[in-house]
């Protein structure tokens, strides 16, 4: 208890004691000037970032096309080759590829 109150005087002592001060205008002008730089780049690198999002959609769509079009060809060729066991260990592959490339694009826009 008795540590309790010294700590709560010693608070109110250093509170008591400190003087707020304004920021130089040096460092005022010098923030400004970093979030402008900031938002000059956000603003830059928006149609990029459209981009690289239309052209995912993009390749989505054309992959599922050409999946669903092409299924029984494929299927056929597989067949042929005897590769047909490996298919759920390719598209588990082709996952896991997708998964650690949106992981890369999203580190890489946060930055």
């Amino acid at each position: 208890m008795n540590n309790d109150v010294e700590f709560d005087s010693l608070i109110k002592k250093m509170a008591a004691g400190h003087q707020p001060e304004l920021p130089s205008p040096d460092a005022i002008w010098w923030r400004a000037q970093i979030l402008r730089k900031q938002a000059e780049k956000q603003r830059i690198e928006r149609p990029v970032t459209i981009m690289r999002i239309a052209a995912a959609v993009l390749f989505l769509v054309v992959v599922v096309w050409l999946w669903t079009s092409e299924a029984g060809s494929m299927r056929d060729a597989l067949e042929r080759l005897g590769a047909f066991p490996f298919v759920p260990l390719l598209l588990v592959d082709a996952v896991i590829g997708v998964v650690v490339m949106a992981l890369m694009w999203w580190t890489t826009s946060e930055a």
